[in-house]
This record gives C-alpha cells, structure tokens and sequence, in this order.
C-alpha cells in the first residue's frame, strides 16, 4: 500500500510530498486535484479506493479547487474593468475640467444658477432607471446652445458642468467598488499553502480587519456618519481625521480581531476530511498521513482556506447593498428638502456647498451600489459551489476565463454577468451628451483657450496663456498639431485628445492616424479607428485580432475550440529570435548571440496541452532549423507538436502557406488560432483577415 521509493521517482525539482515544509512551500506543483490522484497512484493505492476517496470524503476538497481556479479568474475580471473604468476616468475628468465656468464677476448669480442646475437634474437622478438626462428639456437646451456660444446662457454651462461631475462621482464609485472587489479576491487568493501559515500563521491584514478595511464600508460608515441636511464642506473638514483606513474599537484594535484570528483558516475543513477518510473509509494512519502531505503540498489546504475566506466575505459583503440603498435614498430625500425653497430665496455659499456635496454623494453611492449588488451576487455563488447548493444554471464549465494581460479582450463570463455593464452609463453620458457637447462648444471657441477665459480649469495653454500658467512648463506637453501645452490629462503621443478626436474624424478611416507607423494600413482597425500598433493596448471582436500572452492564448482555446492551434515559434513559443537553432551548440565557436540555450513559454505550452482535446496543434514558423526544433518540441514533452512544424518558404506570406497547408479545414469552415509576434504575419495576408473563423492573436510575453 506504502511505496516510498516510487513516489521518489516523481519529484517537483529534487523535493517530494515528503520534503514538504512551510519554507519550500512555494516550489511544489499545486492547484488542481489530479496532482493529489498522481501521488496517490505512485503510493501504489489502487484506483477504485481513490475513485471512493473522489467521490466521498475528498468532495467538498475537489469542488474547493474548482472555487478558488473562479476566484483567481474572478478577480481577473475585476482587475480588467478597473483598468477600462481608470480609461473613462480620464474622459470624465476632462470634460469636467472643460465645463467649469468661472463665474467671480456676479457669484450671487452664479451660486443660484448652480442651484437651479442641481435641481433641473434631479428628477434624472431620482429615477436613473426610467429617465435620462438625454430625455430633460434643459438637457437638450443645453446641447443646442452650446453650437452658438452666443445663446449659451450661464445655467446652460451650469448643467454642463453640473452632469459632468455627477457621471465623475458616479464613476469613482464604480472605480472603488471595482478594486474593492479585486482587491479582497486576491487577499483571499493569498492564503497561505502551509497549514501553519507562511508568516507566523497570521491572516493578511485586509482579511483581519474586514469589514471595516473594505473601501466601499469605509465610504458607507463616512456617509452614514453624516446628516445629509447639516453636510457642508467646512463642517467636512470637522471629520477629515476620523477618515482612517481601519475603525478601530477602544483598545486600538481592528474590530474583526476579536474571532478566530489564531486559528490558520482551512485547518477545520482539512481536519473534517481526513477524519471522514479515517471513518468512513477506513484508511490506516501511515495513509492518512500521505493523503494529508499531499492535500497540503498540492495547495488543497490553500483552497479550503480560500473557502472558508470567501464565505466570511460573502457574509459581509451580502449585508452591504441593501445599507448603500437606504443610504442613498436618505440623501435623495434630504437634496429635495433643501433645495426646494433655495431657487428664489437669497442663498449662501454654504447652501451650495452642502447642495453640490449632497449631489456628489447621491452618485457616488449609486456607483457603489451597482458593483456591490453584482460583486456580492457572484461571490455569492461562488461560495454555493462549495456546497453544491446550485442548481444546473451553469454546470460544471468554467464561469471565469481571463488573463493577466490587461490589453487583451480575453476575459470570459457567464451570460447574465452584468458587472462590466456597469460602465456603460459613463460610456453613454459621455458619448451621447458631455463630449458632443464640448467639440460643438469648441467650433466656436479657441483652443487652448485664449486668454481671459472663464474656462479656467483647463489645463491647456498656448504661446501666450503659458506664461501665466498655474502650473510649471517643464509639467507640460506640446502638442505636435495646435502647438498648445497640456498636462497628462489631455495629451497622449504629443497630439492633445481635442486635436486627435478632429483627425480622427476627418480621416478616410482606413489608415493609422501617426506619422512614421510602420505597421502598415492592414493593421487598422476600421470598426474602431485604432491602429492595433499606435493605439495599443487595442483588441476587436469583429477583426478577431486580439493582443495577450500565453495565458490568453490557453483562454481562447477553451473557449473557442479550435480545430487547428498555429504557434510562430522563435519570440513566440521559444525563446529564439533571428532564426538561431533552439539546441545548444557542441561548441562554443559556434554559440548565438543570444546565449547557450533556449526556454520554452510554459504557458504558451499549457495552451498546446489544452488544445489536445479540440484538435492539433501546429508550429508555424521561417525558422529553418526545423530537425532542432522538433528535437527541442520532443524534449519538452510535446512529442504531438514535434511532429507537426512547417517551415514557411521565403518571400511566401504565412497566410497563403496556411491557406495552401490547410485547406480542407479552411474548405470545411473549421475555426483557428493564429499566435505570431508579427503584426504583418498576422495582417499582411487578405485570407487571413477575411476567413470569419481565423482567430489571430498578436503575442506579447509580460
């Protein structure tokens, strides 16, 4: 029952199970429950008695491996929505900087009309999900006045700006919730593999502490301090030091310390595991403590902790959206109160402090509310996994693919995931009102603005304004087509946002809009207007050209299913360039550039594996060492792919080799990937862009 010597035989680097220890933790293969099974059957444990350990007591161990694969996916997700959502961020801050109205030479005025600005948005912001602004009056006034900078009255530039930093707040409370949500996903994914912990058993400080080290609770316990009727910035600035990452209770202590902190979480579930082996199955001891060596080694330990995390913040995360709900109905209620009377009675600055910080509140929590439902609903089905409490909505497939590339558009989810869509009202505001808006403002008006402008928020300066600007030269940038000086905000590749918006429009679309881009028009993305180079990170569905790692590559093969996998092979799967032989050589004399010897993409070689079960998979390159590369395939352990590499002919496109190579499955309309490092590999060719079911990915190691 016990071989020793055999499991010897099969070694992560020079160490098996029983070398395990907290200090080399880290070098052990781990992650999915067939690695247990291996060392079971090197154990000499006959098939059927694992086949009884699967199907009973090791149940709840292989569903927590299939929990913390989502997770670690998961909060993928939540990390490429953060960075969209940082991109938007840029477009709302500038719109805001665009419409802020400099108002000194009558502020009575000025603080009424803001008023009056607030109030005509209200009913939008009271029933966001039955009116938009786009259905105001005001709103549609606004937009059209704004085409004659004559007939632009003040509450018109007031609603402007009023919309503006509304959909900004909104936002940053997307954006806060967005990295909350990552943020404890990866807290929890960092649980230790070690039963006994990997510092001193403790939990990660973000996990100790919760809830109150969650960003979207800080936010809510600072709003639901306040009384939405007294708020004012000057009676902020009284609670600005009470705005601590962590609330502590009167001994200094984070308020979550007080349970289970000194107990390593996982241990209980693992403990309930082997005690159901021990009676159920009537394992003896020397067994049951293989089984346990491998379950720690093999990171089962490190799922069951990640179970008994995720539960716990599921627990708290569930009580959030009904509390930012009431929160925000509070400030909707205490707004209309206010501001009812204000309009046509003589008003304060402070009144208007206290309108404008309400108004931003009301957004800022309504952003949070809508990630918090979401990021609750799927945590919280991800902690039914566990438990096998779900019904068959979404089987035993994956419901989270993506990498950690973030320009690619790889990221997979299940149908009725709406998370992403939670972006979408900052996307709609700002293609539909704020940025029309501000061009057709702009077609009356200099830019950068000249001098005496009231639009005094725009960091934007030309040869005169610059030297009074407010900020130093060496901060700014020249725009290569105004020749205004902008700061970050507003300039990228020395053209200004405005200047690039205009070329885009007056382009014929067909073509990279920089000078100097060698990719060629081919590589233009004419759905978009991006140039898959220039305008990188840049991916498209309907070009099937998207840009990532090996990590997408193995995403897009689960997904799509390819019957033919293509692989470039020097910079792509090897580390070879310039056509150099993958093998060492027998002589220094003789030696690359590059150096002795050549390592494989251990990802790119994940996707090959992945690829077995959908179709071949084919080494695609103009490396001509083809006996060496096949040689270094079989070393590798890809014996299938050895026998699958072609050399592409010089002066012949890889398209038309593929085309001519593989044309029964071009005829029979199979579906492919293509991974090459080159964009003109990927482009040059018309069958290439053309065939609807050719997948290209431009391959990018980070």
């Amino acid at each position: 029952f016990l071989h020793k010597e055999r499991i010897k035989l099969h070694l992560d680097g020079n160490l098996s199970i029983f070398d395990y220890e907290r200090k080399n933790a880290l070098l052990f293969s781990q992650g999915d429950w067939s690695l247990i099974r291996r060392d079971l059957a090197l154990a000499n444990i006959d098939a059927s008695v694992i086949d009884a350990l699967e199907n009973g007591p090791c149940k709840e161990l292989i569903r927590a491996f299939r929990v913390r694969r989502e997770l670690i996916h998961y909060k993928k997700v939540c990390l490429h929505l953060f960075e969209e959502a940082r991109v938007l961020e840029r477009e709302l801050k500038q719109v805001m900087s665009f419409f802020f109205w400099y108002d000194s030479d009558n502020v009575e005025e000025g603080i009424k009309t803001h008023i009056r600005a607030i109030v005509s948005l209200m009913e939008a912001d009271l029933h966001e999900n039955v009116i938009s602004p786009l259905d105001l009056d005001a709103v549609r006034k606004a937009m059209e006045r704004h085409k004659d900078g004559d007939s632009c009255e003040l509450i018109d530039r007031k609603l402007m700006y009023v919309l503006a930093s509304g959909a900004w707040m909104y936002h940053r409370g997307i954006i806060r919730a967005l990295q909350d949500a990552r943020d404890f996903a990866k807290a929890i994914c960092l649980s230790p593999r070690h039963p006994e912990g990997e510092t001193h058993g403790e939990r990660p400080f973000k996990l100790k502490a919760m809830p109150s080290s969650m960003q979207v609770e800080q936010a809510v316990l600072k709003a639901e301090r306040e009384d939405p009727l007294e708020v004012s910035r000057c009676k902020r600035r009284s609670h600005a030091k009470d705005d601590g990452i962590v609330s502590k209770n009167d001994d200094g202590i984070p308020s979550s310390n007080a349970h289970g902190d000194r107990v390593t979480k996982g241990k209980v579930a693992m403990d309930r595991i082997l005690e159901k082996v021990r009676n159920n199955l009537s394992w003896p001891q020397e067994s049951i403590c293989i089984l346990s060596l491998s379950i720690a080694a093999r990171g089962g330990f490190k799922a069951l902790a990640i179970v008994e995390e995720m539960s716990l913040y599921s627990m708290h995360l569930s009580e959030l959206p009904a509390r930012v709900e009431n929160l925000c109905q509070r400030f909707k209620e205490a707004q209309m109160e206010a501001t009812s009377g204000l309009q046509d009675s003589a008003v304060s600055d402070d009144d208007l402090s206290a309108a404008v910080l309400r108004h931003k509140e009301i957004h800022h929590l309504k952003g949070i509310l809508n990630v918090c439902e979401e990021n609750a609903k799927w945590i919280s089905v991800l902690d039914k996994l566990v438990f096998d409490l779900m019904d068959n909505s979404y089987g035993n497939g994956r419901l989270f693919v993506a990498g950690d590339d973030k320009t690619s558009n790889g990221s997979f989810v299940p149908e009725d995931f709406q998370l992403g869509k939670c972006l979408s009202s900052s996307r709609k505001i700002l293609g539909e009102i704020l940025i029309p808006t501000m061009r057709q403002a702009l077609q009356q008006e200099p830019w950068p603005p000249a001098s005496g402008s009231r639009r005094s928020r725009v960091l934007a300066f030309n040869e005169i304004t610059i030297k009074d600007a407010i900020v130093g030269k060496k901060k700014l940038q020249q725009c290569n087509d105004c020749s205004g000086f902008f700061d970050s905000r507003w300039i990228r590749h020395q053209i200004c946002s405005i200047c690039k918006a205009v070329k885009r429009d007056e382009s014929d679309g067909s073509s990279c809009l920089f000078v100097g881009c060698k990719a060629g028009p081919e590589a233009y993305c004419t759905h978009d207007r991006r140039c898959f180079i220039c305008d990188a990170p840049h991916s498209c569905n309907q070009c099937r050209l998207s840009m990532g790692n090996g990590e997408i590559v193995t995403a897009m093969v689960e997904t799509i299913r390819p019957k033919v996998l293509l692989l470039d092979f020097d910079r792509t799967l090897c580390s070879t360039k310039a056509g150099s032989s993958p093998l060492p050589k027998s002589s220094s004399k003789h030696q690359s550039k590059e150096g002795y010897s050549h390592s494989i993409d251990s990802e790119l070689k994940m996707a090959v594996m992945a690829q077995q079960g959908h179709g071949k998979s084919h080494v695609i390159t103009r490396n001509s060492h083809k006996v060496q590369i096949e040689t270094f395939l079989e070393k590798h352990g890809l014996q299938d792919l050895a026998q699958n590499v072609h050399v592409v002919p010089k002066k012949v496109k890889k398209g038309a080799y593929i085309l001519d190579t593989f044309s029964e499955n071009a005829a029979g309309g199979d579906s492919f990937i293509f991974v090459d490092d080159d964009i003109k590999e990927l482009c040059a060719d018309p069958w290439l862009r053309s065939y609807p079911n050719m997948h290209r990915l431009l391959f990018r190691r980070y």
